[in-house]
């Protein structure tokens, strides 16, 4: 294959896997978001509030049918403490990564969606790249990752077509006060995170990247626990623990009861750190963001003279999130200004960059806990 084809072929497949893989990354999207809503708001709503039976049955038996689909369908998945991970995936691989990812989220497990998107993605590169016959390892590996870019998308389009991404409130101006009060929101929202690593790359040790079912089965009744728990101590309903939270984000400022999300951030924490270490298929992102987003709510009711409530929601969704993936200065910063901009108004941005530089000048912790070799 000359050189000059070697850098062409890739461009057809390529184009049709950033539309291929947006399509059916917004269809995969959709249905797990539809499961989630089905499983743990609409059903436990018509109950009042969730039965133990049920959310302990769920949880349980989500890690006992991950157990079984890692062992005997498949375990081509990455464990999500490691982050997001673009490789390819094979249809037949394909099957058992995304039901254990459905089983995962559907059951109430702390993990995201994203996962599920960059599999489908890569699935997606990965027939392209073979149907078009493709023998370069290089250009197999853009056609792979444009795949996985495209389906990755859907998490920005969805929300940016429905709005459920913007939070409400948010100033018609730059507060300079908010500026300084998005160092604290940042500390804490990064420490919190912090320690959900740290717990989750113990738990993931002593599970040895293989799957456990003692050790899935254990995660799902911590899960579980600190979703019952939550519940009796605030009323709220459990979907604020379990599964990974982002659809509430926009919610959260409903709630002002400082002990209530006192709970909700400790008991989401901990549901995070054991579905994150423990074995389940799902992206660490998203949960991260959640409790970040709660911090900054918390830190706008009990600081003196605190910030705008949604200044300080997007300052915690940006320094978790820095907190969950290591990346350059510059793309903490980008990453701020786009997070900024996307869940308020240009007005968020400059307290979204400080919030961005404060979590990436934090050490990452976790990293420091070693992974097993299989992870």
């Amino acid at each position: 294959m000359a050189h000059g084809t070697a850098q062409r072929t890739p461009l057809p497949a390529g184009i049709l896997a950033v539309i291929v893989g947006l399509i059916l990354g917004v269809i995969v999207l959709h249905i797990v978001n539809l499961g989630i809503e089905a499983l743990w708001i609409t059903l436990p709503e018509q109950w009042g509030r969730a039965p133990a039976w049920y959310v302990l049955g769920m949880l349980i038996a989500a890690g006992a049918l991950v157990y079984v689909i890692r062992r005997y369908a498949g375990d081509a998945g990455h464990e999500p403490i490691g982050g997001i991970t673009v490789s390819p995936v094979t249809p037949k691989q394909y099957v058992g990564v995304i039901l254990a990812i459905l089983v995962t989220l559907w059951g109430g497990a702390v993990l995201g969606p994203e996962v599920a998107l960059v599999a489908t993605g890569s699935m997606v590169g990965t027939v392209l790249a073979s149907r078009f016959k493709i023998e370069d390892v290089k250009d197999q590996t853009k056609v792979i990752g444009l795949g996985a870019l495209g389906a990755i998308l859907a998490i920005v389009v969805g929300p940016i077509l429905t709005g459920s991404a913007t939070v409400s409130g948010a100033p018609t101006a730059i507060e300079v006060p908010q500026l300084a009060w998005a160092i604290p929101v940042a500390i804490i929202a990064t420490v919190a995170v912090a320690i959900a690593r740290v717990i989750a790359a113990l738990i993931a040790r002593t599970a040895g990247g293989q799957p456990r079912l003692i050790v899935l089965v254990g995660a799902g009744t911590v899960v579980a626990v600190c979703a019952l728990l939550m519940q009796a101590i605030t009323g709220e309903p459990v979907g604020y623990v379990v599964t990974s939270g982002e659809e509430l984000i926009a919610d959260l400022p409903t709630l002002t009861s400082v002990s209530a999300l006192i709970a909700i951030i400790f008991f989401k924490t901990i549901a995070y750190a054991v579905s994150l270490g423990a074995g389940f298929r799902g992206g660490a992102f998203f949960p991260a963001m959640f409790i970040g987003a709660a911090v900054g709510l918390l830190a706008s009711l009990t600081l003196p003279a605190g910030p705008n409530a949604q200044a300080a929601i997007v300052v915690g969704v940006v320094a978790a999130t820095i907190a969950t993936a290591r990346m350059p200065w510059w793309a903490a910063i980008l990453l701020g200004i786009v997070i900024g901009a996307l869940m308020g108004t240009w007005t968020l941005v400059p307290a979204a960059v400080i919030g961005a530089v404060v979590a990436r000048a934090i050490p990452r912790f976790g990293d420091r806990v070693a992974l097993p070799a299989a992870a």
